[in-house]
């Protein structure tokens, strides 16, 4: 059985940057259920550095949020890690399925889901979105690539037509974000805390992985 430690074992940049006290109306999701097809192993539980790759999204995202959950639908390898662990309501039908449970079990009214698989998450970035001032139901970055659903603010409110798209078969949570109101953090406001987009690169492949360790280390 594989667990993961949080301890400040793993190596710490400005990447990682801890904040004194994680507002307490702040709730995180990480999404750690998926198939890993391409990368061939559970990507979660991929090694880096002395950890795990989740063990620096989950600090990451500690560092800014008070409770931090983790959505997988087997929960014995993250049973150490001391944070709550929740399966899809409905296993296998991906990212909105996750996004459904994490609606469903964290505690305050706004989500941020992460994906499990990019351990250069920026905490700054993370919170330069919570503070945005907007009604919009979802806060998400905007890229040359698209929009980052795996790195966003998701309102509770929103759970109900995520609960009709699942008993539609309708799956894509980039379709689903056409039907909402989001509030996009532009380019060139992610680009002065996140240069080249690095702290929004997921690793789906070891060879992914290899270069993300040595842009932690550049």
């Amino acid at each position: 059985m594989h667990s993961i430690d949080y301890n400040s074992s793993i190596p710490q940049s400005s990447n990682h940057q801890i904040t004194k006290s994680p507002n307490s109306s702040r709730s995180a999701a990480i999404l750690a259920g998926g198939k890993s097809q391409r990368f061939g192993s559970n990507k979660a539980l991929a090694p880096w550095f002395t950890g795990h790759v989740i063990d620096a999204v989950a600090q990451a995202a500690m560092s800014a949020c008070r409770e931090v959950i983790i959505i997988a639908n087997e929960p014995e390898p993250y049973s150490c890690s001391g944070l709550p662990v929740f399966p899809d309501i409905l296993p296998g039908l991906g990212p909105l399925a996750g996004l459904q449970s994490a609606l469903r079990h964290a505690k305050e009214e706004r989500i941020f889901l992460l994906g499990c698989d990019m351990p250069l998450l920026n905490s700054e970035l993370i919170n330069m979105m919570w503070e945005i001032p907007t009604w919009a139901p979802v806060v998400i970055p905007g890229t040359p690539r698209g929009l980052e659903p795996l790195h966003a603010i998701y309102h509770k409110s929103i759970l109900p037509i995520v609960d009709n798209r699942i008993s539609a078969g309708s799956l894509s949570l980039q379709s689903l974000l056409k039907d909402i109101p989001c509030h996009i953090v532009s380019s060139a406001d992610i680009l002065k805390i996140c240069p080249s987009f690095k702290c929004l690169t997921n690793a789906n492949t070891p060879e992914e992985l290899a270069k993300l360790k040595r842009h932690y280390s550049s």
